[in-house]
């Protein structure tokens, strides 16, 4: 009996090329894993955050009015807690696809880079002086979201452009609503838009095998 014709070998230059990308995909997966989980996170810090903002002009008032800087603080302490939430996720998640030293060196990397961008956030408002409270203070979210924004678009542009696309996504949400609707209104209103994008952004990054 004849045994079936087989496929015809790799050569030693194919065979090299295949390990490599493959290689290339597993690295690739660990920097982004846990992507759709941390974005669901942002999603839900970005409600938190704009809708204690809308909360607080429309149910205390005086408040809002004897303490213009408190969004600074509001968001410093949410944003340190989304990108150190990204980084354990991130790295959570990265053991799932490989373990060792190259599993670690990733998980290291991932957590500085976002340990970076939360600096930025604390450090670009109070280089700008917005620290200093007053009217200005209200600025620091513009700020940090472009921070963020930049984080995810820079990650993106390194490891997969459909970060950097989620990242632009974000900007437009968030920005558009706030230049063109009335505060507090634009708060709520970019609330709603970032959580659009988020939900939108992960079912197109599980839909892509991104996890």
């Amino acid at each position: 009996m004849e045994r079936p014709e087989t496929e015809a070998a790799l050569t030693p230059e194919e065979g090299w090329s295949t390990i490599h990308r493959t290689l290339d995909r597993t690295r690739s997966s660990m920097y982004v894993a846990g992507t759709s989980t941390i974005l669901l996170l942002w999603g839900a810090i970005v409600a938190i955050g704009f809708a204690s903002q809308y909360a607080v002009h429309t149910l205390a008032s005086d408040f809002a009015a004897d303490r213009p800087w408190y969004p600074g603080p509001l968001w410093g302490v949410l944003v340190v807690a989304g990108m150190t939430g990204s980084a354990i996720i991130g790295n959570r998640a990265s053991r799932k696809i490989a373990v060792g030293s190259g599993m670690r060196s990733v998980g290291i990397r991932v957590f500085l880079f976002w340990l970076a961008i939360v600096a930025a956030t604390l450090l670009i408002p109070a280089a700008a002086g917005l620290w200093a409270g007053g009217e200005d203070a209200a600025r620091i979210p513009y700020v940090a979201i472009g921070i963020v924004t930049l984080g995810f678009v820079l990650f993106g542009i390194m490891v997969r452009p459909v970060l950097a696309v989620v990242g632009l996504g974000l900007a437009t949400a968030f920005y558009i609503p706030a230049y063109l609707v009335e505060y507090p209104v634009s708060a709520a209103v970019s609330a709603a838009a970032i959580l659009a994008v988020v939900a939108l952004s992960w079912a197109w990054i599980r839909r892509s095998g991104v996890l």
